[in-house]
């Protein structure tokens, strides 16, 4: 699998004229594309590709992980940073380096890579980044276990919800859970906004109580093998008045109704408009405040973008989030989010969580 990953990677350097693609892994400032070509999970990294050669270097705590996720025994740092990557590099005089900038620090770029003046290095993320958006049938099936267990986390802490319970304590059972059936980690730091506290569209949760006749926004996501899934629900704890009921049919008709518009060769600004003019037909535009969407994998965020903006065309391997939401401002909050793989004629929808309003 990753020799495959870097053969297509090195059809593209060589598109892009580049002699080397260099990788630098520090504090996991570019986890997902060390494991992305190499397998390994660790916090530190640098990773040399070329037209013949795969260099793969890390420090002392990472030996023998290293060593068994690469498959091979790799070269230890032992001295300056700056010193090892110039030994590692041994390229030829004005070789041209792809890097990744949209990772790489201005520190790492201006005191290592501007100081080898024998070399050319040019800003290349986008070609893993191509790379990365079209899932395998294995990546695919990573994505699907992140969702199932994140959906089974979540069964399991609303049918042990008790009213009283803050925000944090529902977040903290909930990525609890996602541990107990088997998340490595939780993908980001759960959305648990109850109330008028739903209005904030990422509201990251708070000590506030969550009582009956709110509707509550949980946004959360699996970790596991690397990948991550992404999934929003909006529950009511007890009955909701009726505007509220009818604000949450409202998001339900545009989320269902983009999911069902998904196909290869839309543009990503249309599956959007799908969602958007829907909300704002129903007197409610101007409180869906953010994107449709976005691509989910290695990242929780990641190409392709789902937006208005986006001059992105949808293509089969994507895995993308589908998520409008109404957020009205000291009332109340509402978003529902699936994960959706694009394919060859259509969609399928990976997650599969009830969407209908759940009152408990």
């Amino acid at each position: 699998m990753f020799f495959d990953r870097i053969n297509l990677l090195r059809e593209k350097m060589a598109n892009k004229g580049l002699d080397g693609y260099l990788i630098i892994n520090i504090e996991s400032s570019s986890k997902p594309s060390s494991y992305y070509l190499t397998g390994f999970t660790g916090s530190f990294s640098v990773v040399l590709i070329t037209e013949k050669e795969v260099k793969f270097m890390t420090d002392g705590r990472y030996i023998e992980q290293a060593t068994k996720q690469t498959g091979e025994k790799p070269i230890i740092l032992k001295g300056k940073l700056e010193e090892e990557i110039k030994k590692l590099i041994e390229l030829p005089e004005g070789a041209k380096i792809g890097f990744e900038a949209n990772t790489v620090s201005s520190h790492i770029y201006l005191n290592i890579l501007m100081k080898f003046e024998k070399y050319t290095f040019v800003p290349a993320e986008e070609l893993l980044l191509e790379l990365r958006r079209t899932k395998s049938m294995e990546e695919v099936e990573y994505i699907k276990k992140a969702v199932e267990i994140a959906e089974k986390a979540l069964q399991e802490t609303l049918d042990t919800f008790k009213l009283g319970m803050t925000e944090k304590e529902f977040a903290a059972k909930l990525e609890y859970n996602m541990k107990i059936f088997g998340s490595d980690t939780y993908a980001f730091e759960t959305i648990v906004a109850s109330g008028p506290r739903g209005a904030l569209p990422h509201g990251i949760a708070s000590d506030k109580t969550i009582n009956k006749g709110e509707l509550v926004v949980i946004d959360f996501g699996a970790y596991a093998n690397g990948y991550n899934s992404d999934i929003t629900r909006t529950i009511a704890i007890g009955e909701i008045s009726e505007k509220h009921r009818e604000i949450y049919e409202i998001v339900l008709k545009a989320q269902k109704a983009a999911v069902a518009g998904v196909k290869p060769g839309l543009a990503y600004s249309e599956i959007d408009k799908i969602a958007r003019d829907i909300i704002s037909e129903a007197g409610y535009g101007e409180y869906f405040s953010h994107g449709l969407g976005h691509g989910v994998g290695l990242e929780v965020h990641e190409s392709p973008r789902v937006s208005k903006l986006s001059t992105e065309t949808s293509q089969p391997g994507d895995i993308i989030t589908i998520e409008p939401g109404i957020y009205i401002p000291g009332e109340v909050g509402i978003r529902i989010e699936d994960d959706v793989l694009v394919t060859e004629d259509g969609y399928e929808l990976l997650t599969t969580f009830d969407k209908n309003l759940i009152i408990i």
